[in-house]
């Protein structure tokens, strides 16, 4: 394992996130965090430094509603 590119999991991935473990256990569970670079342990998932990194800059910013859909908006007149 390359130092410069370490595993970490939910809480090192948590705090750099400046969310909580559980939030991130959610989006796991929607689909929405990149798979696991290790899982070998079932309950342990980990992720490469570089792809937590690559996920945290292709995040939606603060506040953005992820649940709405294009086509919500159609017909609701502009």
């Amino acid at each position: 394992m390359p130092d410069d590119d370490p595993l970490i999991g939910y809480r090192e991935m948590a705090e750099r996130a400046g969310v909580k473990p559980s939030t991130l256990r959610g989006y796991r569970s929607q689909g929405r965090l990149p798979d696991p670079d290790d899982d070998t342990i079932p309950d342990r998932p980990r992720w490469r430094l570089s792809t937590f990194e690559a996920w945290m800059r292709s995040r939606p910013g603060p506040g953005t509603r992820t649940d709405l859909h294009r086509e919500d908006d159609a017909g609701r007149g502009s």
